[in-house]
């Protein structure tokens, strides 16, 4: 018979809005209080998405500029969820909310929505403290969360690996994994080099919190 508008036919195989994706994933990775498990979930259905985007790209249904978009929202949506599931153990572990918010700022081809099917997700890690917390306090859980959601991303398993790359950050490798407001508006007003200023074209805020992302 006839293919079901509402359930079959290639419409079906379009890129999903970031909404809908960023909806889906965290509702996914809220069922697990085990980090482990909830990632394996989030890179899970990201993998099907993946196949989603490769078959309307072969097929000719999307564009270059569309598989690039829905590629780079495929990202964002998994590190909203995976930061969510990170952030959710570390609070069960303090035992109470933590000292800082954090945001993450994509760069590069992922901060552009350009990109492609092996791109790495170049990022920048913001944090600000919170509550009067201790800066060097929130600096070393922002560390920490940050730390474990690039491990978790990218533990070796059936499903794709996302590697976090924050080499772009100030003082690339050698600098601190994440930095305070502060910390980013000192260092690029006094030290930063014209590559980077030229970088920053780029970034777009991606996940965590949003008014640390637009500050």
């Amino acid at each position: 018979g006839e293919a079901n508008s509402d359930t079959e036919g290639p419409h079906q195989l379009r890129p999903r809005p970031l909404a809908d994706l960023t909806a889906e994933l965290l509702s996914a990775v809220r069922r697990y209080d085990d980090p482990e498990v909830a990632v394996s979930m989030a890179r899970g259905l990201r993998r099907r998405e993946l196949l989603r985007v490769a078959c309307a790209d072969l097929l000719g249904l999307i564009d270059i500029a569309e598989v690039g978009q829905a590629l780079s929202d495929l990202t964002a949506a998994t590190l909203e969820a995976v930061l969510d599931a990170v952030t959710r153990r570390a609070e069960a572990e303090r035992g109470g909310p933590l000292p800082m918010r954090m945001a993450i700022i994509g760069m590069g081809r992922l901060g552009g929505s350009e990109q492609g099917y092996g791109s790495d997700a170049d990022v920048l890690f913001v944090h600000e403290p919170v509550g009067g917390a201790d800066e060097s306090e929130a600096a070393a859980v922002a560390h920490l969360v940050a730390n474990e959601l690039r491990r978790l991303l990218a533990v070796p398993a059936p499903e794709p690996a996302v590697d976090v790359d924050a080499d772009l950050r100030p003082e690339g490798r050698q600098g601190p994994l994440t930095r305070s407001l502060g910390s980013y508006a000192a260092y690029y007003a006094r030290w930063s080099q014209v590559w980077e200023s030229q970088a920053l074209l780029r970034a777009r805020p991606i996940a965590g919190d949003a008014e640390v992302g637009r500050q």
